[in-house]
């Protein structure tokens, strides 16, 4: 039996030994235990099959590079070969972190819109972060992801299938995730990366697999033949403008139904083209991780606190309409913060992104003498504000300016916004 027992001693590959406390759960590959690591608790991924010297290499040429970034449970010490398997060791993942499968099948939720575009954001940044290393992930999943609902910080796990990019790990992945010309039998690369990244935004946001509709429900037992037609060569968008024969059903795919409308125009439509044909059949095209980025910022301006509810909503200031998704009130938008082409309304309770380092620097909040609108300052950094006289005064964290048409504020970094009140 490759199983291991509660007190049984493991040696690591290059010195010390790990011992077994209990089993934490088990999966097609193995099962994850929690060890004793020197006093220090940790987790051991036990494999069942253990891949060949090549895979074994491989986690401890890892170890040795290091993580891409923090957001990666990664490989810490990989196991000496012994009871015919082998496994590695990482960290624990901490108790606020739940599986993104749980959001998908709302055991968990999201707390805010904010933490979940946080949550995007951080995980297009792991993968960023993976492919500048030189690696491509090749097995990209729901399973990949742990998420704090709150906050929208994610940790990236099952990191064993990392490989530098170009060399083949043998593992192609899952069907529902995998590019179609994997499923069509080619390898994983960073561009079948960027195709199962967008999959998992888009499941992230809608909660609904972007290639699950009419046709799957249709199905009468999904086989393999059947995932190699809905998620490779016939794979359709459920919103495909031009073709509507995979549109979601009423009664089973509410999520996406319900939430399609939800989020701001922008994000629609890169999805719609991210799941064209085009994209489908031209890999290189996909949107890489920054660019993905980019979008989800975008969209992040749109988001305000609604000054009627105080609830959170979507408003596109460029829309003929501006109302409340929960309340149905129309939200005034003649307050805005213009950097450049970038416009973020200012409402009482809204906080704003300067840049992309998903920390708010302002947020916007109510003078309690007057009822004018103030912007706090709550980054870590003192900024300048010019008044169109050419007055200028500087503003230090938890200090506040005025809503006021034609301030104009120096964030860090060269950035430059304007108050503007139509």
């Amino acid at each position: 039996m490759l199983e291991l027992k509660s007190g049984e001693r493991v040696n690591l590959a290059n010195a010390g030994y790990v011992t077994i406390i209990k089993e934490l759960g088990r999966g097609g590959q193995g099962i994850v235990y929690l060890v004793d690591l020197n006093g220090e608790q940790k987790a051991l991924k036990w494999y069942l099959n253990p891949p060949g010297e090549a895979f074994y290499k491989n986690l401890l040429n890892n170890i040795r590079t290091g993580a891409p970034s923090e957001a990666f449970l990664w490989p810490e010490y990989v196991t000496a070969r012994q009871k015919g398997s082998y496994g590695y060791v990482m960290a624990l993942r901490p108790k606020n972190y739940y599986e993104f499968g749980n959001f998908l099948l709302a055991k968990v939720t999201f707390k805010s819109f904010t933490a979940m575009l946080a949550a995007a954001m951080k995980i297009c940044n792991g993968f960023m972060m993976l492919h500048r290393f030189g690696y491509s992930y090749q097995d990209l999943n729901d399973g990949n992801f742990f998420i704090d609902p709150y906050t929208g910080d994610v940790l990236i796990c099952d990191n064993d299938n990392v490989m530098p990019e170009g060399e083949r790990s043998g593992i192609l992945g899952k069907a529902r995730y995998m590019a179609p010309e994997i499923v069509g039998g080619k390898m994983p690369n960073k561009y079948s990366d960027r195709f199962s990244l967008s999959v998992i935004l888009f499941m992230l946001f809608y909660a609904n697999h972007p290639f699950e509709g009419a046709k799957v429900v249709s199905c009468p037992c999904m086989t393999e033949s059947f995932e190699k037609k809905f998620y490779g060569s016939e794979a359709t968008f459920i919103f495909d403008p031009n073709d509507r024969s995979n549109r979601p059903v009423r009664g089973i795919h509410q999520n996406v139904i319900k939430r399609w409308g939800v989020f701001p125009a922008k994000l629609r439509e890169v999805f719609t083209e991210q799941f064209s044909q085009e994209k489908l059949k031209n890999p290189q095209t996909r949107l890489i991780e920054s660019q993905w980025e980019k979008v989800i910022a975008g969209i992040r301006d749109e988001l305000v606190v609604c000054p009627h509810c105080k609830e959170e909503t979507f408003v596109e200031i460029e829309g003929a309409e501006h109302k409340c998704i929960n309340c149905g009130r129309d939200i005034d938008v003649s307050k805005y913060l213009l950097m450049g082409t970038r416009k973020q309304i200012l409402t009482k309770g809204t906080k704003l992104y300067i840049d992309h380092d998903n920390i708010p620097d302002c947020q916007v909040v109510e003078n309690t003498n007057d009822g004018k609108l103030l912007i706090k300052n709550i980054s870590q950094e003192a900024w300048t504000v010019e008044t169109p006289s050419g007055k200028v005064k500087s503003v230090n964290p938890n200090e506040f300016c005025p809503v006021k048409n034609g301030l104009v504020i120096s964030f860090v970094g060269g950035n430059k916004g304007q108050i503007v009140e139509e």
